[in-house]
């Protein structure tokens, strides 16, 4: 019987990192489906970096015993270099909590008929009550959410695939023909998303009974993640010349499976941006409260009003900026880190 305390961290690694870009297909199309069949090899090894980067800090965040990741970096780098990879990792989380916010807004606007200002204000009324319980909240949450959106992904995909029709008709034969470097892109996207889930998951110490518990939840996250990947990347590439201009893919592509499952996905899109919402806030609360002493109730306030004028600056622009940036500066410090890692043997 699997422990429970791995169930709960592996649904934490993966709510964090199934958000708006992920689930609505936007970061899949960005970085995957655009290069067409090769794409699936990007898949694969998504998959296998997200498994061993994940069991990689777990680890190290139970060798070391930290509870932040304030902790977890200063204990890496020290000062200054530490400092500075602090600012910019809590510029990463803000901005993600800010990309759910406008993806919420976007999502209730194009498929729920709402103005944006309603979803993004919503989100905002439901992390803050969550942030109030911490840990409690982000685990509760995470545990309920986070198998309903791996099945309903998954399902999805599958009917998708399972529909020979548009396999035949809908398979842009010229959107092949793209030869970009798939490899450089899959790091860029596996880098910036272990920003968000390196903060995290370095507050997952009080979860963490022993190393296997962290080992095995880092390698069940990943493969989950990958696996959520493969069944959005598959639909996305067979219906490219469909959706390869609109806001939310996924969405697109649910919609030709009937009304009622097109109203499903949008729900499960929804959970998807507040699960990685909860996680990125919760990561930026928890630090500012740390470091300036402000009353948790009060800092979470101030944070929930704060970002939502922050969010108004649209979803997608959000996605194709912020994204490639942090990805690229991702790379040279996630690469950092393993090499501090590996040179002071984190997995002995």
């Amino acid at each position: 019987m699997v422990n429970k305390n791995i169930l709960k961290i592996a649904s934490i690694y993966i709510g964090t990192l199934v958000g708006a870009g992920f689930a609505s297909g936007q970061e899949i199309m960005c970085f995957f489906t655009k290069y067409g069949i090769g794409g699936v090899y990007g898949v694969i090894l998504t998959a296998v970096l997200f498994s061993f980067i994940g069991s990689f800090i777990l680890s190290n965040v139970y060798k070391h015993k930290v509870s932040s990741y304030n902790d977890w970096i200063m204990s890496i780098f020290g000062m200054p270099i530490g400092r500075i990879i602090e600012f910019i990792l809590s510029l990463l989380v803000l901005s993600l909590y800010c990309v759910m916010l406008a993806g919420s807004g976007a999502l209730f606007e194009e498929q729920f008929g709402y103005r944006k200002e309603v979803g993004i204000i919503l989100m905002s009324l439901i992390t803050f009550m969550t942030f109030l319980f911490s840990m409690r909240g982000l685990t509760f949450v995470n545990s309920i959410l986070v198998p309903l959106l791996v099945v309903g992904i998954i399902a999805v995909g599958i009917f998708v695939i399972s529909d020979s029709h548009y396999i035949i008709k809908k398979v842009d034969t010229t959107f092949y023909t793209i030869t970009d470097n798939w490899v450089l892109s899959c790091l860029i996207y596996v880098s910036y998303n272990s920003f968000g889930a390196a903060m995290v998951l370095s507050s997952m110490y009080p979860l963490l009974e022993n190393k296997r518990v962290a080992i095995i939840s880092g390698i069940i996250g990943g493969l989950g993640l990958g696996f959520m990947l493969f069944f959005l990347f598959l639909p996305t590439l067979m219906l490219y010349t469909d959706i390869k201009g609109v806001e939310i893919p996924m969405m697109t592509i649910a919609s030709k499976l009937g009304e009622n499952v097109k109203l499903i996905y949008g729900i499960l899109l929804w959970f998807a941006m507040l699960t990685t919402a909860i996680a990125n806030g919760f990561v930026f609360i928890q630090s500012i409260e740390k470091r300036f002493k402000i009353n948790h109730i009060i800092i979470c306030i101030l944070f929930c009003l704060g970002t939502i004028p922050l969010a108004k600056f649209g979803f997608k622009n959000l996605v194709k900026t912020i994204y490639p940036l942090f990805g690229y500066i991702g790379i040279f410090i996630i690469g950092l880190i393993l090499i501090k890692g590996v040179n002071r043997k984190n997995f002995s």
